[in-house]
């Protein structure tokens, strides 16, 4: 798809003071942006870009006479792209201390005539998040559609849920963490020491030596570097490759692929980026941790949040990685929160968040194009449910749901039974699915979907968070049947599940025949079967009592209609519901 096309950059200068988390305050600024599309007449279409380390407000779209200036994120944003600049408004700012116009140690303090250089006070997350509002102030923008961003950015879009609630109808958060982890401190503070280090840095303030510590930037990009890409995709890349045929045997020389690779993003780097302006925006890094001032409580920090989410993470990212993606949307969940997550497999580590996957992109342009349909019809969108009419399987299952119960569906496939409950027995809740397709498939019909492997456990649901959970055609697809029974009892205050009745009568004939059977239910041959095993109505009825689980209902269906009469013999589908006998303790 085509860019943007030639955008410029616009500047906006504040001249009241910006207090800092510090305890300091700016008392004046300039925030430098850039805005694609057009502002609605309610002005509620509008989609804030928060940028990470090294980036700025140049999002999408080139500069006029430049070339290779498409912004950062251009494959994901404009005319017909997953966030389509012909539906919203896209806002870039670039943050406070950064070194491409807006305000930062640069920049002439006015107090003194000089560069700010090292003197400009230190900045945090929250503190960029203020200014972005006054700057929304200004544009006259009470309300954004969403705030979308990735890595740091991923970082703001969830403080702006934080700090300014009402603010935000939407946060989209991607490749991002609740805080950074020891490891990752220890990155930035290795970066910076190559920084402070280096002869040429002066204290921070280098600019008045008419000097540059390129040496310490080049060191600390390489670190950083590494960091963002996976040992996968610099295998498949460089591997071992060497820059001649032969080793020179030296311990200066350039001798391997990889090391030529790093050399060249460090000088990149040190051409363009300011040793100042690293220092700030790592320590930024460093400092966000909403859930500090909560005793660590990150569901405590997410309990005044009020937007729906959206959140992806990479599987081979591992300075943000998915297990940092997961703490988030637990703690979504405890809030009672809508939030779909989307784990995708890529191989890019960090820096796949800034590639056109087609899967992550699928997501995220599923969840805009659900933002701009929920805006056109001014409330909740979810994508029209067929009436399960071609399959009264579920239709007789759904049936068993109390209205207005909150759901969780284990394996829910594309959502469509979700989606019927929420139009037709005003049911909310969220599926779980590990298939890729199927996720896309929920977040394009506006289901909350959380992408898990249900193998790892229900570790991400709190006792009794539900009133129903549902296991549906899963069971006998799991290695381990009795612990998803016993976390569907523990989640759930009912727990309905549905499996092929093995010992339906065709099938009992056709193992007198000695041949396994292949039926509608069991439709596949024996040797190319993803069923993990099988089972019968009185093999559940028996697994119930085990678990120490009481059966509240169970019945056979059978081409679509209940059978209760001998449903062992009679049905190819047993269906059971049941709550614990000894309800567990609420968490």
């Amino acid at each position: 798809m085509k860019s943007l096309g030639p955008v410029q950059a616009l500047s906006m200068h504040f001249s009241e003071p910006l207090p800092l988390r510090s305890g300091k305050q700016l008392r004046e600024y300039t925030l430098t942006y850039e805005t694609y599309g057009t502002l609605n007449a309610d002005r509620s279409n509008a989609v804030l870009v928060c940028h990470a380390l090294n980036a700025s407000h140049h999002v999408a779209g080139t500069y006029a006479g430049q070339a290779k200036s498409e912004g950062w994120w251009d494959n994901l944003i404009g005319p017909g792209k997953p966030l389509d600049t012909d539906q919203f408004f896209v806002i870039g700012v670039n943050n406070l201390g950064s070194c491409f116009g807006s305000t930062g140690p640069m920049q002439t303090d006015a107090a003194t005539g000089a560069a700010y250089g090292a003197d400009f006070p230190v900045v945090t997350v929250e503190d960029w998040v203020d200014s972005q509002a006054r700057l929304l102030d200004r544009l006259g923008i009470t309300q954004l559609a969403a705030v979308l961003g990735g890595s740091l950015g991923g970082m703001q879009a969830l403080s702006w849920s934080l700090q300014y609630p009402q603010r935000l109808r939407h946060c989209v958060a991607v490749a991002t963490a609740p805080n950074l982890s020891a490891q990752n401190i220890a990155f930035n503070e290795v970066a910076r020491r190559a920084i402070v280090t280096d002869p040429d840095f002066h204290g921070g303030h280098f600019y008045a030596h008419s000097v540059l510590p390129r040496r310490g930037l080049r060191v600390a990009r390489m670190i950083g570097h590494i960091t963002y890409l996976s040992d996968d995709a610099m295998e498949a890349k460089f591997g071992r490759d060497m820059k001649a045929a032969e080793p020179a045997y030296s311990t200066q020389d350039v001798e391997f692929e990889i090391e030529s690779y790093l050399r060249h993003q460090g000088d990149k780097f040190s051409d363009y980026f300011d040793a100042n302006t690293y220092l700030l925006i790592t320590r930024a890094l460093d400092y966000f941790d909403p859930a500090r001032a909560y005793g660590g409580d990150l569901s405590a920090t997410f309990a005044r949040a009020v937007c729906k989410f959206q959140l992806v993470s990479f599987s081979t990212d591992w300075r943000f990685s998915p297990a940092r993606s997961r703490e988030i949307v637990k703690a979504l969940l405890d809030n009672k929160l809508d939030v779909s997550y989307a784990e995708i497999d890529a191989p890019h580590g960090h820096d796949a968040f800034l590639l056109d996957d087609p899967r992550y992109h699928g997501v995220l342009r599923a969840c805009f194009h659900n933002i701009a349909r929920e805006q056109s019809q001014g409330g909740a969108h979810v994508a029209p449910a067929a009436a399960l009419s071609s399959n009264r399987d579920i239709e007789l299952i759904a049936q068993m749901v109390p209205s207005g119960s909150r759901v969780l569906d284990l394996g829910c496939g594309n959502g469509e039974l979700l989606a019927h409950l929420r139009q037709h027995r005003a049911c909310t809740g969220y599926g779980v699915e590990l298939n890729d397709a199927n996720v896309l498939a929920c977040v394009q019909r506006g289901v909350n979907v959380i992408q898990l492997n249900l193998e790892d456990g229900l570790a991400t649901f709190a006792d009794q968070s539900f009133d129903v959970v549902l296991q549906l055609d899963t069971m006998q697809h799991l290695r381990n049947t009795e612990r998803m029974l016993l976390e569907t009892a523990r989640v759930g205050r009912i727990g309905i599940v549905s499996f092929p009745n093995f010992a339906h009568w065709p099938n009992r004939l056709s193992i007198v025949r000695g041949r396994m059977p292949v039926t509608k239910a069991l439709p596949h041959e024996w040797y190319d079967t993803p069923n993990l095993r099988v089972g019968t109505f009185a093999d559940f009825e028996r697994l119930a009592r085990k678990l120490g689980l009481k059966v509240l209902d169970a019945f056979g269906i059978q081409d679509g209609a209940p059978v209760r009469r001998w449903p062992n013999l009679r049905a190819s589908v047993a269906v059971f519901s049941f709550e614990p006998m000894q309800q567990p303790r609420r968490r």
